[in-house]
């Protein structure tokens, strides 16, 4: 019987001893662990806001190229009332005049006058 509860003794021992060498392995893995976890919460950070990004990016293409065309059919609103104020033989006006200059000359800034006409 004593040699039992002595067993029985040595077994807890060893089982605190392996309880207790787990506990300093978490503690000391801890840092680790959260560092990690960290990571990984910024990767995924990351990925949404290229993703997001990106979306802008194509929302800005679809803009850019309903601008252009907005832009090229102003100009040929322009060119057309301008183009009937000089077959009808009346005034053009100077506000016309101006805004197809300034047009022309954004469109030349941009690069684009070479698609315009």
């Amino acid at each position: 019987m004593e040699r039992l509860i002595t067993l029985a003794q040595l077994f807890l021992n060893f089982a605190n001893v392996i309880i207790l060498l787990y506990a300093l392995y978490r503690f000391l893995r801890k840092p680790h662990d959260d560092i990690e976890r960290r990571i990984c919460e910024v990767e995924v950070a990351i990925k949404d806001i290229r993703a997001s990004l990106l979306q802008g990016n194509d929302r800005f293409r679809n803009q850019d190229s309903t601008n252009e065309v907005l832009i090229h059919s102003t100009l040929a609103l322009i060119e057309f009332e301008i183009q009937y104020c000089l077959t009808e033989k009346k005034q053009l006006s100077k506000d016309l005049e101006k805004v197809k200059e300034d047009l022309h000359n954004y469109l030349a800034r941009r690069g684009d006058l070479s698609r315009s006409n």
